[in-house]
């Protein structure tokens, strides 16, 4: 009967420690997702041609402030294409996007695409997106998720019209899904089900 009062006191401390490490399992889960997206965007672009090549620095555009912000900014300074190193830049729909090569819309964007979408169309610019549907309105490149996979749709008439070309080794990416093993963090490729 003297574990009656322990069990009171140390029942709800039990259970806050359940819930808390459920929280750090999910934001371990987003981080993830994040990273990985990050990871995507940054072979996109190694296995992206330009019509001219870019110029020092490689500029990836982000639409706005996203959560991916932390993520993208650990690409700032890597190097893509024949060492060019890659410099972040937040922009508005209304800026100048002609110092862009690659450019990220964040579903947290999306309101902010109607005005933008217009402007990229042929533009030599990779788009890429996680928001669905973009890719089907001009955007090259959408990165989906379906339950625990991460995939990716190419919009070739995109892609051509603006010039540009992707790798083969690329598109034969293209419907299929990575799957993140939460138990390690790794990646494991294979088939989507869609």
């Amino acid at each position: 009967m003297a574990w009656r009062p322990l069990l009171a006191t140390l029942g709800p401390l039990l259970g806050l420690a359940g819930s808390l490490l459920l929280a750090s399992g999910a934001a371990r889960a987003q981080s993830d997702e994040v990273s990985v997206k990050a990871a995507f965007l940054y072979r996109f672009i190694q296995f992206t041609e330009w019509p001219v090549p870019p110029s020092e620095p490689f500029v990836l555009c982000v639409l706005g402030h996203t959560p991916m912000d932390e993520a993208l900014s650990r690409l700032s300074g890597k190097a893509v294409l024949n060492g060019l190193r890659i410099t972040v830049q937040h922009v508005q729909p209304r800026d100048p996007l002609s110092g862009c090569h690659a450019l990220y819309l964040d579903d947290s964007q999306r309101r902010k695409a109607e005005e933008l979408l217009p402007r990229l169309a042929g533009a030599p610019i990779l788009t890429v997106t996680d928001s669905d549907g973009l890719a089907d309105r001009g955007l090259m490149i959408e990165l989906r998720k379906r339950d625990l996979k991460l995939g990716f749709d190419v919009n070739l008439q995109a892609v051509r019209s603006s010039g540009m070309s992707l790798s083969s080794r690329l598109l034969k990416l293209d419907r299929k899904s990575t799957r993140l093993n939460s138990s390690h963090g790794a990646l494991s490729r294979m088939p989507s089900s869609a």
